[in-house]
């Protein structure tokens, strides 16, 4: 039997570590370099795969078991892996909170000191004060989606003197790190007034545009979005009006409804916005790719010992 990678940010050390524990349970593993097409035969015996594989592939494969993502995101393979109940399917959920974490503190560092504009002046030559700064101490922050990268995020801005509001489907129980609770019925309540709203979603039915226009419309121009979740968690076409128009400051986009978001689209053009190229929690930082290794190295010593595995998604949430 085999097991399959594709794809996967790991150092010759560690891949050398992985086939040796697959090796001593009597395992074959393949490794498909970048560029390689694995295919249904070469895969007919292939127990576990590691990594991107294409969805279509993955639903014709009889002899799976397992399919382990580096991902946190599963949504790209719902239409395929989840149609077989005995296939199970885990993330690596956990592995990216510290770097999007700093990455949305830069964000809004930047938007509330403006860097942006202090750098288009620096390639202009120009020494000019762009006005007031704002500080995330004594800011009020909402983090929309209370798991690893939300818990992360809303410790470091506490830390930095931020009140943060917390949104989750169901508000019962404390949660370290966050000043109140709201359910995610309640969001426009819970952006009400605030500076900076921070999205932190899964891809789901559920959480599809549920940054949507009235929401938005709750907002004030004052508040930052910024947004490394999902992009069509948010209602783009609300979320550019309202910045065209300065209902709320600005907004710090990792993520958006089209990847890549078209060249006529005009949130490139804005200088109240800040596009990314969902880079925040790219496999290969060397801090998610650390964590994405152990995760699935404590995973495959529990595979092959028969033992439950950790980071299991959930058929009917997605996540």
């Amino acid at each position: 039997m085999k097991i399959a990678f594709r794809h996967v940010p790991f150092t010759p050390q560690q891949a050398g570590a992985l086939d040796a524990l697959a090796r001593n349970a009597g395992y074959e593993t393949v490794w498909y370099a970048d560029g390689s097409a694995p295919t249904v035969e070469g895969l007919a015996d292939c127990e576990v795969l590691m990594g991107y594989f294409p969805p279509d592939l993955i639903g014709r494969l009889p002899a799976l078991k397992w399919v382990q993502t580096p991902a946190a995101g599963v949504e790209k393979l719902c239409g395929d892996i989840y149609q077989d109940p005995g296939v199970i399917l885990t993330n690596c959920s956990g592995a990216f909170g510290v770097a999007i974490s700093e990455y949305m503190l830069t964000g809004l560092l930047m938007v509330m000191r403006h860097m942006p504009a202090y750098m288009n002046n620096q390639r202009s030559h120009i020494w000019q004060t762009m006005g007031l700064c704002r500080s995330i101490c004594g800011s009020t922050i909402t983090v929309v989606g209370m798991g690893d990268i939300g818990s992360k995020f809303a410790a470091r801005a506490k830390a930095l003197g931020a009140h943060v509001r917390g949104v989750r489907r169901r508000p019962q129980g404390s949660a370290e790190h966050f000043d109140e609770v709201f359910a995610s019925d309640c969001l426009i309540d819970a952006v009400r007034g605030v500076d900076a709203v921070v999205m932190c979603l899964p891809g789901t039915k559920e959480t599809t545009k549920m940054l949507s226009a009235e929401v938005i419309a709750a907002m004030g121009p004052q508040t930052i979005v910024v947004n490394c979740g999902r992009g069509y968690t948010i209602d783009q076409d609300a979320l550019t009006r309202a910045l065209r128009e300065k209902h709320i400051a600005a907004a710090v986009l990792d993520v958006a409804a089209v990847e890549p978001i078209p060249a006529d689209d005009p949130l490139w053009d804005m200088e109240n916005v800040i596009l990314t190229p969902h880079i925040s929690g790219h496999d290969d930082d060397p801090i998610n790719a650390a964590s994405i290794y152990e995760i699935f190295k404590e995973n495959l010593t529990r595979y092959l010992a028969g033992k439950p595995l950790t980071h299991t998604v959930d058929r009917t949430r997605g996540y």
